[in-house]
């Protein structure tokens, strides 16, 4: 009866009825698969809200510096508008004032130029020595060696920086631009000795006046003083610029005595 029993029970064994339910190869991997796939999914998470944090900074940097260009830009304009407007009031007035003189000048008597004087013979180039520093040569000469050669007279003084002495004849002001002319007396009427004075740092404006018989300059205060009158001996040091539409100019010069 024993043995029946146990032939039974080795029967069951082998049939699997009782025995222990296998646990599946692939069950402990696939939980690990699923826990780093939540973590990855969870990093990527984390870096699109960092990336959409950083996009909002940057929008916000954006905004600001176009603000600030637009705020520049502004300030730029407006400051360019008052300067034109100043500009634009300032050669007004320049403009005004010039008119008036040149009014002035036009109602002035001819007979505010002297006469022309006697053509004198002067030296002849070829026994002057060179011009040296502080050279003065007298306007009489200067206009005599032009006339007599012109060529040779070019190449002996344009460009030089040298004194020419002599007599005020009459002035030219400038009717924009913030300089004058004094022309020396010359013998011979075809050439005009002119000499070209800047006063832009000196003075707000220069103007002749008595029948266009004196120079005076008026300061920015509006105090004035007379600078020359017709007829005055002076000595003028500038720079040679040669013969030009019958005058023989001198740029930069200053009143040496």
């Amino acid at each position: 009866m024993r043995t029946k029993l146990l032939a039974s029970l080795i029967t069951a064994a082998g049939m699997g009825i009782f025995s222990t339910p296998r646990i599946s190869a692939q069950a402990a991997p696939a939980a690990g698969v699923d826990s780093a796939v939540q973590q990855k999914s969870d990093e990527v998470e984390r870096l699109k809200r960092q990336l959409e944090q950083a996009e909002k900074e940057l929008q916000k940097v954006k905004a600001d510096n176009e603000r600030l260009r637009q705020e520049n830009e502004k300030k730029d304009r407006q400051q360019r508008e008052t300067d034109q407007k100043k500009a634009q009031k300032e050669l007004e007035r320049l403009k005004k004032e010039n008119e008036r003189l040149r009014r002035q000048q036009e109602l002035a008597p001819k007979s505010a130029s002297p006469p022309a004087r006697e053509l004198k013979p002067v030296r002849p180039m070829s026994e002057l020595p060179p011009l040296g520093k502080g050279a003065e040569v007298e306007a009489d000469e200067l206009a005599g060696h032009f006339a007599a050669d012109p060529v040779a007279a070019a190449k002996r003084y344009d460009k030089q920086t040298f004194r020419v002495k002599g007599e005020v004849e009459r002035f030219s002001t400038g009717l924009v631009t913030r300089n004058f002319s004094v022309l020396l007396a010359s013998p011979d009427r075809g050439l005009t000795v002119k000499c070209r004075f800047n006063y832009i740092d000196q003075y707000r404006t220069v103007f002749t006046r008595q029948d266009a018989r004196k120079l005076t300059a008026r300061f920015e205060g509006g105090s004035e003083v007379d600078l020359l009158e017709v007829g005055q001996p002076v000595v003028i040091e500038g720079k040679c610029a040669g013969l030009k539409d019958g005058d023989i100019v001198f740029n930069g010069c200053r009143l040496v005595k």
